[in-house]
């Protein structure tokens, strides 16, 4: 997988009653990796916020240690702090993050985002939960990396997976900052080693059980650099996102033909630009026996999903409300002149235009997923 523009979300925490020597480990690791991936061009989603510390002052969770490498990362010129894929950092924030901000991380917090280098989604009030924030940050990272940590990480780990997105759970035992949960990372590295297809899919060049086996601590005696190399090494190992394409299939459709075209000389070239793999039923090997099995697996569990109105054709309506009520990233898009139907015609779209150049399209065509492909959920989950 390209790691450029992926987005790693690194959650996890510690009890205060663990060993200093193993704490002081997972923070040297958390923060090597951290480097690691910038250097490579990675984002990151991070939860900013209090910082709960051991009674020997070390930091019970890692979202600070993550942000103080990305800042070094910057400063040094191996990360930069925003590109035109956005900030190097997606946070999510409300009225109260300010004052949560430990006095120690103050100055952190006020140079990095000097730099741009941060950008906040503020959640709306009362609208702020575990689990509220826990599924948004699902939605928005494209990678989960666990440490240690309780129900919350269980719970991350699951909305992750239940999108389809990789997740990659370290075996060091440091407990949960809450005290909660049924094993937390260290559970979900022995489930991944016996179920790896469920946490990660690797291309055809590697083994999973093999690389998964490579990031084991060891319970801190493998050398924090040698298993942050090795986490970059299972991230570069892991198969492209899937853009699952949803569109005029029909042939003898007077539309076909510039569908058709649309896709190969314009999707094509911006979703595989964006570190996609361009994903369409009836084309390439299927797994399963029924074609409609296939499409709504398929669908469901890609990380993103083009939906092209073109023809109006009623599958293509529902396939989009499943994807939207599924609540994955999504990018509506129809050739000028489609009448589209009154809900989904509020929905921003990309309007193509045949007569345009292929060229001129896909710099539409990536300005628009950019700037929409993140958008918030059309139904927030209750409290």
């Amino acid at each position: 997988m390209k790691l450029v523009g992926r987005r790693i979300h690194i959650a996890g925490s510690a009890g205060s009653e663990t060993s200093p020597s193993t704490l002081r480990y997972a923070h040297e690791l958390i923060g090597l990796l951290a480097a690691k991936l910038a250097d490579e061009g990675a984002r990151f989603v991070l939860a900013v916020g209090k910082e709960p510390c051991a009674p020997d002052t070390q930091p019970l969770i890692f979202d600070w240690t993550v942000l103080s490498a990305l800042y070094d990362s910057i400063q040094a010129r191996r990360a930069t702090a925003r590109s035109d894929l956005g900030a190097l950092v997606e946070s999510l924030a409300t009225h109260k993050t300010d004052s949560h901000i430990p006095n120690n991380r103050r100055a952190l917090w006020t140079d990095i985002r000097k730099l741009d280098a941060v950008h906040l989604e503020f959640l709306a009030p009362g609208w702020t939960s575990g689990a509220i924030r826990r599924e948004r940050q699902a939605q928005l990272g494209d990678v989960l990396v666990t440490i240690s940590g309780g129900e919350g990480v269980e719970h991350l780990a699951r909305d992750y997976i239940n999108h389809g997105k990789p997740v990659i759970a370290l075996d060091l035992e440091l407990g949960s900052s809450t005290n909660d949960g049924s094993g937390g990372s260290v559970r979900l590295a022995a489930e991944a080693l016996h179920n790896p297809r469920v946490f990660v899919r690797i291309d055809s060049h590697h083994s999973a059980p093999d690389l998964l086996d490579r990031i084991s601590t060891r319970g801190g005696t493998n050398p924090a650099s040698t298993v942050a190399e090795n986490v970059l090494l299972l991230m570069k190992a892991l198969d492209e996102p899937h853009a699952f394409y949803v569109r005029l299939l029909n042939e003898s459709a007077p539309e076909y033909p510039a569908v058709e075209h649309f896709f190969r000389a314009v999707v094509d070239p911006v979703v595989t630009e964006l570190g996609f793999r361009p994903l369409q039923m009836a084309r390439g090997k299927s797994e399963h026996a029924w074609m409609d099995q296939a499409i709504f697996d398929s669908l469901h569990y890609s990380e993103a999903v083009v939906v092209d109105l073109t023809g109006v054709r009623p599958n293509c309506f529902m396939e989009l409300g499943y994807a939207l009520g599924n609540r994955q990233r999504t990018a509506v898009t129809a050739m000028e002149g489609t009448n589209v139907p009154f809900d989904p015609a509020a929905i921003e779209r990309y309007v193509w235009n045949p007569s345009k150049s292929d060229a001129e399209q896909q710099v539409e065509f990536k300005g628009y997923w950019l700037r929409t492909i993140d958008r918030p959920t059309l139904v927030s989950l209750r409290r």
